[in-house]
């Protein structure tokens, strides 16, 4: 039951050195642990279609970060040990184990006294971002949509922790907005309420994961470049002394997005089936993606895919602007 930040990242905090945090749970509870095939269509070419899809994703997402002169920090939990700063080797187990599935803030010391391996969701990794040094955080957090209030909340309350991590931790979370599973409207007035301010990069729509927003989506603020994202962090944590988190909303590339309203149906039919399984509510969001690959083609897979290389890009070019 150990908390271990690797000498790298040590170091890169000391000398101000540009890096960014990235979430393992998109790796054992996110995308499939299988080579890619046919019935996904066409493999991205950000990945190497030979290795397993979460392991061609995690050296993708590495050498994105990497290409904007940033350092790629992977986060997440190995036999018990909570590391901030995955070895290649580490990150090739925790990916590869079959068991690992993911923790939060209310599972995670559980999962560490059970000595489990699992991969760490927003809120868990935004822990880990806090952790690695209290006095002067990981700045930078990259990843593919956060969690946030589910659907039908009205009549069963699910809301993610990744709110209340966002609430209390000073670090710019690069993400297309929040996956397309949830209240999405609901999910901005909470992000507001607890306050978190939200820049959309180069749109004024907050972002709706793996479709294209529209203009019936929330109205969010724009940020035109890095630099006047960078610009707001500072004077959001530096200057005002705040707290929380800032989401910078960066949309799916739209050679891959799918049309808004798309995958309303295709929802409905997986949040069907999943409550017709009985199963906790911490397989809903694995199984609901999952679900929409299969009835989507694979063109959910493929977006998400794509948005998160292209969210790692983006986040190592703000943390290199962090560092300047």
């Amino acid at each position: 039951m150990t908390l271990v930040v690797s000498e790298q990242v040590t170091k890169a905090l000391q000398s101000n050195s540009p890096i960014v945090a990235l979430e393992t749970a998109v790796l054992t509870a996110g995308l499939p642990r299988t080579q890619w095939n046919d019935s996904f269509g066409s493999c991205p070419s950000c990945i190497d279609e030979a290795l397993p899809i979460n392991w061609a994703l995690a050296k993708a997402m590495t050498h994105a970060v990497a290409s904007t002169g940033a350092i790629a920090v992977w986060i997440g939990m190995l036999r018990g040990k909570f590391i901030i700063g995955l070895t290649q080797d580490e990150l090739h187990e925790l990916a590869h184990d079959e068991t690992a599935t993911k923790v939060s803030y209310a599972t995670f010391a559980n999962a560490m006294r059970q000595k489990q391996s699992s991969g760490t969701t927003v809120a868990a990794t935004l822990l880990g971002c806090k952790l690695a040094n209290p006095d002067n955080p990981i700045r930078v957090f990259a990843t593919g949509g956060i969690g946030g209030i589910h659907q039908n909340w009205a009549n069963r309350l699910d809301v993610s922790a990744d709110l209340t991590a966002l609430a209390t931790t000073p670090t710019c979370v690069v993400a297309s907005g929040a996956k397309s599973i949830l209240d999405l409207h609901a999910t901005v007035e909470a992000l507001e309420t607890i306050g978190v301010p939200i820049l959309g990069m180069q749109c004024d729509r907050f972002p709706t994961f793996i479709e294209n927003s529209g203009a019936l989506d929330p109205k969010i603020a724009c940020a035109s470049s890095i630099e006047e994202l960078a610009n707001t962090c500072n004077i959001h944590w530096h200057t005002l002394h705040l707290k929380s988190a800032i989401l910078a909303g960066v949309p799916v590339p739209n050679t891959v997005a799918l049309d808004r309203g798309s995958l309303e149906e295709a929802l409905a039919q997986a949040e069907h089936a999943w409550l017709e399984t009985g199963m906790p509510s911490i397989t809903r969001t694995p199984y609901l993606l999952e679900a929409l690959a299969e009835i989507t083609s694979g063109a959910s897979l493929i977006a998400n895919i794509e948005l998160l290389c292209n969210n790692a890009r983006i986040a190592g070019q703000l943390a290199v602007t962090l560092s300047g």
